[in-house]
């Protein structure tokens, strides 16, 4: 009886961990296309001039954050830095680990799983 309670609970937390790994995985794309933003190769010169002239200025343009993306936001700023480093590592700069300042691949696995177990 004990053993099937507790095949329940790791059957669960494994459904959880899936579900944040497709989270977060969702907000890593989002924050990618926002860093990546719109280039000047996909907008024409007549349109980014008419929005300059619509809305006065394109810095001071506030971004709206997707519900999710915002929730996910709040979890991560309270991880330790080097979670939110290996989070952000792995969700947003596709793993690229060692451009990021981890010392090995093995450190980087290391602070991404610990920030994860964090976040659940």
């Amino acid at each position: 009886m004990r053993e099937c309670e507790e095949q329940e609970q790791e059957q669960e937390q494994v459904l959880n961990i899936k579900a944040l790994r497709a989270g977060l995985t969702s907000w890593g794309r989002y924050w990618a296309y926002q860093e990546l933003g719109k280039g000047y190769a996909s907008r024409s010169a007549c349109d980014l001039l008419g929005e300059v002239q619509v809305c006065g200025s394109t810095i001071g343009h506030e971004l709206s954050v997707p519900k999710h993306v915002a929730e996910f936001d709040r979890g991560i700023e309270r991880l330790p830095f080097e979670c939110l480093r290996a989070i952000r590592t792995h969700y947003i700069c596709k793993g690229q680990w060692s451009l990021m300042g981890f010392d090995s691949q093995k450190s980087y696995l290391y602070w991404l799983r610990r920030g994860e177990l964090l976040l659940l």
